[in-house]
């Protein structure tokens, strides 16, 4: 997508440009807030604790991203590509990554985090509880997704 291309949606599109501009600036506002926070930290618990929450919610702008791609290929778009079928494994690869990464968090949390053990379930469930959402998701709208990229794909092919 060229620079002039970009411009000419965002006029045509000002409202959702400007509710992108608003979920930007508030992703960014997240991240500050917790990277602050983790700076900030008195205990040890507070800087794990705040280091869980920049995790989940890293994790959770990365796959809801990915769906939105998803959603925006097949639904707003209209427009078959094999990226439509790749996002799927994209998506599978990205939460066993996200499942490696957050064993190494939940290892540097579990060495860190002092006398406050009796707190680290609850910390657990926010590193490893954030593709559950995604994943529960996935099984309901995904086959539906799947079959209509499908059939966004023969459509395709019938124009041709």
């Amino acid at each position: 997508m060229s620079k002039t291309t970009i411009l000419q949606w965002a006029k045509k599109n000002l409202v959702g440009t400007i509710i992108v501009g608003v979920v930007i600036g508030f992703l960014v506002w997240m991240y500050v807030r917790e990277i602050n926070a983790m700076n900030n930290a008195a205990t040890s618990y507070d800087y794990c604790y705040h280091l869980c929450k920049l995790f989940e919610h890293n994790s959770k702008t990365i796959f809801f991203m990915l769906y939105g791609i998803m959603y925006y290929r097949t639904y707003s778009s209209k427009q078959y590509s094999k990226w439509s079928l790749w996002l799927f494994y994209i998506t599978a690869i990205v939460m066993l990554v996200h499942f490696i990464a957050a064993e190494q968090v939940f290892e540097y949390v579990f060495f860190h985090i002092g006398e406050h053990k009796y707190k680290l379930p609850s910390l657990a469930s926010d590193i490893y509880g954030t593709p559950a959402f995604f994943i529960i998701l996935s099984f309901f709208f995904m086959p539906k997704l799947i079959k209509d990229t499908l059939k966004l794909k023969q459509e395709q092919e019938l124009t041709i």
